[in-house]
């Protein structure tokens, strides 16, 4: 085995633009969607557990 049997990649301008269409169009979004259904799913199994935040001191 003198060189390496995978040849060298180049990623071309084409799928530089695709991969970041597909982060900011479609993964990143869907991150915050999920970020912020998770947070409302702990707030509403924190107020199932622990009852209803109460106002007064």
């Amino acid at each position: 085995m003198t060189g390496s049997s995978e040849p060298n990649y180049v990623p071309s301008r084409r799928r530089e633009w695709l991969s970041f269409a597909f982060l900011t169009l479609i993964v990143l979004p869907g991150l915050a969607v999920a970020f912020v259904g998770v947070f409302g799913f702990v707030v509403w199994m924190s107020h199932v557990i622990n009852g209803p935040p109460v106002v007064g001191f």
